[in-house]
């Protein structure tokens, strides 16, 4: 209430000031879910000025849909969703704030209020100004400890059962890794290990086996190079029977 006395005051400074009447509306406004919000829109009201309509349009999309008409026949709700939780104020001159209540998360959008007056010499003045809606779905105040509250033993037998129910689970999760490492596949890479480990070792053997033979054959080798050497010698300096007759 005395933020639409202050808004009506300042509406009326205005109207005596700039000479015509001024809308005053809040930038934005904030409503929770499932519940009632007021959108103001005041003016102060001047002499000379009657007021003849009254609109307030919702912006759907890139259009801007008429929600709520005020002509001399009376007040005419235009859309369906609106019927029965929409109404404007008509007991305080100069107050055409808009009530919405039962709030759903659609009514998010852009709201104009738009007054068209009429002067004395015939003329019809039009203002309007927009205000953005928003929804809280999620209202601020702290929850209620009462209905969260539960007994002690109550809620000691829930965390008992839950730590049963996880070790019960860890149980049964040990037990299948157990079963499944006892199986074939699993002994698989085992058997792979000790197949390289032959492999490796026959592999070495045979090649110490190898380098042993060819050490051996190379000795041998060098003996018989040795032998046909010493005796190509000795017949060389002992000629033969037949080279040297007496």
């Amino acid at each position: 209430m005395g933020l639409l006395l202050g808004l009506l005051l300042l509406s009326h400074l205005l109207v005596v000031i700039y000479g015509h009447p001024i809308l005053e509306v809040p930038q934005s406004v904030t409503g929770p879910w499932k519940g009632d919000v007021n959108i103001p829109c005041t003016y102060g009201p001047l002499q000379g000025y009657t007021q003849v309509l009254v609109k307030w349009l919702v912006e759907r999309g890139s259009d801007s849909v008429t929600i709520f008409l005020r002509d001399p026949s009376g007040d005419h709700i235009l859309q369906a969703k609106y019927r029965g939780r929409l109404r404007v104020n008509h007991e305080v001159p100069g107050d055409v704030s808009l009530q919405l209540n039962t709030l759903e998360m659609d009514d998010r959008s852009h709201y104009t209020c738009e007054v068209t007056w009429q002067t004395r010499d015939g003329n019809r003045v039009v203002k309007d100004k927009i205000i953005e809606l928003r929804v809280q779905k999620h209202s601020s105040k702290p929850p209620d400890t009462k209905t969260k509250s539960l007994p002690t033993t109550q809620t000691s037998l829930e965390a008992t059962s839950t730590v049963n129910t996880s070790w019960g689970r860890i149980t049964e999760v040990d037990g299948y890794i157990g079963k499944t490492s006892a199986e074939p596949g699993k002994g698989l890479s085992i058997f792979a290990i000790i197949l390289i480990i032959s492999l490796c070792c026959i592999v070495f053997i045979t090649m110490t086996y190898i380098m042993v033979c060819r050490k051996t054959s190379q000795q041998d080798h060098v003996y018989e190079v040795a032998s046909f050497c010493e005796k190509t010698w000795i017949n060389w300096r002992c000629p033969q029977p037949s080279e040297h007759p007496f």
